[in-house]
């Protein structure tokens, strides 16, 4: 896929982007991270800029970090439930199999 182009804002500064993304998705991202440094400069004391954009780049790791931490335990939740279905359904298999054949 080819890169795009992509003219986005963020806090009053335009930024000209190269994505394989949809524009639509940039967009969306851009606005995210807009709306972080807009509530980070009206819940803390902070003036500068950067400082609000270091701000608001560790909030969206952390939160970053909480999901993936989920999403690994989910992973492990999912196969520890798809070991359990195969033992059952082996096990119902077995117990079909020696049904069948005690009827012959």
């Amino acid at each position: 896929m080819e890169k795009k182009s992509i003219k986005i804002n963020i806090s009053g500064i335009d930024y000209s982007l190269k994505s394989d993304e949809d524009v639509e998705y940039v967009e969306t991202i851009a606005r995210f991270v807009e709306e972080r440094l807009e509530k980070i400069g009206k819940t803390t004391k902070v003036n500068s800029q950067t400082k609000i954009a270091v701000l608001a780049a560790l909030n969206i790791t952390a939160d970053l970090f909480k999901l993936n931490k989920l999403h690994k335990e989910t992973v492990k939740k999912l196969e520890t439930y798809e070991t359990r279905s195969k033992e059952l359904s082996d096990s119902v298999d077995r117990y079909l199999t020696q049904y069948q054949e005690s009827r012959h």
